[in-house]
């Protein structure tokens, strides 16, 4: 497990903050601080091993088409002139963005980065696997990383489309045998990007981590519940 860099307040240090960190914050600003300020993290849960897997032969198979700068079949089947981004730098995906105005670095891990032929913008990218007979609603959490890393790249100059697609590695669980194999139906979910709140979260963020003392419980957040109805019966 990583070390913790405990933030100290009133030094005006800087803080690095990864979109996960920024995501937290707006998950919940309690469990944020006692983890910055104190190191604790909150409970978590066991690693997505499967969707790693899958992560990884997408990106295999993009790197394919990219390298022979050809439309994947899934833009082919949904009309779209997207071709993946070439990159001279093999470690693209890691990007950061140093904020010199309130000393914060923010930093991410992209999937991938589609080049629009149409408007030579980019198109971010996201994969996911999952395994449902329902739509799929985009989870708060994805719409918040894309606007994160959207307001990164803005920053370091680049054009990015106004719409960043998910795609979805859906596994069919209907099959009749199993064979050792997953089957999974592709397709693709559009999300118009809003990265309108992350200037004012981020100095919301420096503004509670230089406060003496931490938020107050959030009503919507399962660990501050948890421990508030625990503190209640064993007092």
């Amino acid at each position: 497990m990583p070390r913790i860099k405990i933030y100290q307040p009133y030094q005006n240090e800087k803080l690095v903050l990864s979109r996960t960190q920024i995501s937290n914050f707006k998950e919940c600003p309690r469990c944020f601080f006692i983890k910055q300020r104190y190191g604790i993290n909150p409970p978590g849960s066991p690693p997505f091993l499967l969707n790693t897997a899958v992560d990884n032969l997408l990106k295999n198979e993009f790197e394919i088409y990219r390298n022979k700068q050809e439309a994947h079949p899934i833009f082919i089947e949904n009309n779209l002139n997207f071709i993946p981004k070439q990159f001279e730098d093999e470690k693209w995906r890691n990007i950061k963005y140093f904020d010199e105005k309130r000393n914060i670095e923010i930093t991410g891990i992209l999937d991938d980065i589609w080049d629009h032929k149409d408007t030579n913008e980019i198109v971010l990218a996201d994969y996911k696997a999952t395994s449902t007979p329902k739509d799929i609603n985009l989870y708060i959490g994805f719409r918040w990383q894309m606007d994160i890393y959207a307001y990164v790249l803005k920053q370091k100059g680049f054009k990015v489309h106004s719409k960043a697609y998910f795609l979805y590695a859906n596994a069919d669980r209907y099959k009749d045998k199993f064979d050792s194999t997953l089957h999974f139906n592709m397709f693709l979910k559009e999300y118009t990007i809003n990265d309108t709140w992350i200037g004012e979260t981020l100095d919301t963020i420096r503004s509670i981590l230089d406060s003496p003392n931490p938020p107050k419980n959030y009503e919507e957040c399962k660990n501050c519940n948890y421990v508030t109805n625990v503190n209640k019966k064993l007092s």
